[in-house]
């Protein structure tokens, strides 16, 4: 679904773990799904949450001032949400995705086996209750739209937060075009 808002709508792409990962190199530690999520645990402590704003989003966009279409790949936690929407506003939209856990498990697999972005061996049925993890699944009750995404083809994924985007965009301008 992030390729398809990249690829066919222009969205640039922000995410945590690339940062993460030459961070952690840079500091001699290991680059497992686990270290980067403690990494990331002690950024957040020790910057309320903010780092994922002031780090990797901030000099972003101010690259590309004139983009207006980002997708930062994924929050992971309330407060991380709670500052991109004080400092961003309505131009912050959370779209939570969800599936059920052996849709899931599957995916989870998959990319350890691919060797993508989930690096270790960490199996699912662990990393699932790490609170990394637990706290995501809660920000569900902050979305601003919430898809099922085991019941939907990407293309129709991406279709509806951007039908949802628009129509909050333009009730919040006033706009009924």
């Amino acid at each position: 679904m992030a390729s398809l808002l990249v690829k066919e709508h222009g969205f640039r792409r922000l995410g945590s773990g690339q940062y993460l990962s030459e961070l952690a190199i840079e500091q001699g530690k290991g680059t497992s799904r686990a270290e980067l999520q403690e990494l990331g645990d002690t950024l957040d402590a020790a910057t309320d949450y903010r780092w994922v704003i002031d780090e990797i989003v901030r000099g972003q966009t101010a690259a590309e001032p004139k983009h207006d279409s980002w997708l930062f790949d994924s929050v992971r936690k309330t407060r991380q949400l709670f500052h991109f929407k004080q400092i961003y506003q309505r131009l912050a939209y959370h779209a939570h995705l969800t599936a059920p856990d052996e849709v899931l498990q599957r995916r989870y697999e998959e990319r350890l086996v691919q060797g993508g972005e989930y690096v270790g061996t960490t199996p699912y049925s662990i990393a699932r209750y790490h609170p990394n993890e637990l706290e995501s699944r809660r920000l569900i009750e902050a979305a601003d739209i919430v898809v099922d995404v085991s019941s939907a083809s990407p293309l129709e994924v991406v279709t509806d937060i951007l039908k949802q985007w628009r129509i909050r965009g333009e009730h919040e301008s006033g706009s009924s075009d």
